[in-house]
């Protein structure tokens, strides 16, 4: 292993020692108001400089996550200046999933009339990167038009069928653009490992990667089950097409299940573990059974690709944690009923 992927696992891992404790999850899922999260969180090694400047006092919600969100995204450009070994490529993937989530956020905004709610949420740190104009897909007056601001990019293809038919019939059906977006993602991060990685390296992170498409399709099957009346064949349609352990017998076995232990138990038997207790919703199991896995990688992986993203996927966990205490405080959650919710 070359020097420079040493000190890539390195400081992965000391970014990783900065993280938020159990015992800070417990304090601020305590916390009245978000004006003393934000005070809380002034205070942690995480997000202590990120909020050095705002004022827990005038500060609402959304500026509050905005600002948590480019203090994450600042540890990835970090990664993408401080990295030449073969990890640094990864940045440009991140870039592409915060891509896909503006532009389902967009599109969807569009499609409501609510466009001006996107541009005032719109993370604007993000254009410096981006290979989309997103701030004039805000200004889109209408979906096609919003396409045409797309030509171009490699979203384009992806959302050209559902958009046009969702002018044709008055319905965006928002769920399939975003397993079309996801796939093409997918897709061209997996080809990415291929071209540039080798021999035990490329195994470990293709592993890594179809993990969490698979704990992705295990979250839509159930959805498709659960709240649409899918069957084994129709969710097929519905998935990522790509998968680690998620095999079509698995797939079976889980269609035919309607509550978290049983879904818990059958993914058990594939090989995705979790902890003692199950949680209330298909979303934490998942969500706690990568946990599990992304620590554990980090301690253990001797590749600087595999730790960089197990890194992203953990930062990411983390600040989806946050804006649930936010969101749960915010709405006067009991703590104990905020904890639950948290991946931990």
């Amino acid at each position: 292993m070359s020097f420079s992927s040493n000190s890539v696992i390195a400081k992965a891992r000391a970014v990783l020692g900065r993280s938020l404790t159990a015992e800070d999850y417990t304090q601020l899922a305590a916390k009245e108001n978000v004006p003393d999260v934000c005070a809380y969180l002034k205070q942690t090694a995480r997000y202590g400089q990120a909020l050095a400047s705002v004022n827990p006092q005038t500060v609402h919600r959304g500026q509050l996550e905005a600002v948590m969100r480019r203090s994450v995204f600042d540890i990835f450009e970090s990664f993408h200046r401080f990295d030449y070994t073969e990890s640094k490529d990864y940045f440009r993937y991140i870039v592409m999933r915060l891509e896909i989530e503006q532009i389902l956020t967009a599109i969807q905004c569009v499609s409501s009339g609510s466009a001006d709610s996107f541009i005032a949420a719109m993370p604007m740190f993000l254009t410096e990167h981006a290979n989309v104009d997103l701030p004039a897909l805000g200004t889109a007056e209408s979906l096609i038009e919003a396409l045409h601001i797309l030509e171009g990019t490699p979203y384009f293809s992806s959302l050209k069928e559902p958009i046009t038919e969702a002018v044709e019939t008055g319905r965006l059906d928002i769920g399939g653009c975003e397993r079309r977006l996801y796939t093409l993602y997918y897709m061209r991060l997996l080809k990415s490992i291929e071209k540039n990685q080798k021999g035990a390296k490329k195994k470990e992170l293709k592993r890594a990667v179809l993990r969490s498409i698979d704990m992705e399709n295990v979250v839509s099957l159930y959805r498709c089950i659960k709240f649409f009346g899918g069957s084994a064949e129709t969710v097929k349609d519905e998935l990522i097409p790509f998968k680690y352990r998620l095999s079509a017998d698995a797939i079976e076995r889980l269609v035919a299940e309607s509550d978290v232990p049983k879904i818990a138990a059958e993914l058990e038997s594939i090989g995705y573990r979790h902890g003692a207790v199950v949680p209330g919703t298909v979303e934490l199991l998942t969500e706690r059974i990568s946990l599990d896995y992304l620590h554990k990688t980090m301690r253990l992986s001797q590749s600087s690709s595999v730790v960089y993203f197990a890194l992203t996927e953990l930062l990411e966990i983390e600040l989806k944690n946050v804006k649930t205490i936010i969101e749960g405080v915010r709405y006067g959650l009991d703590g104990a009923d905020i904890l639950d919710m948290l991946v931990i």
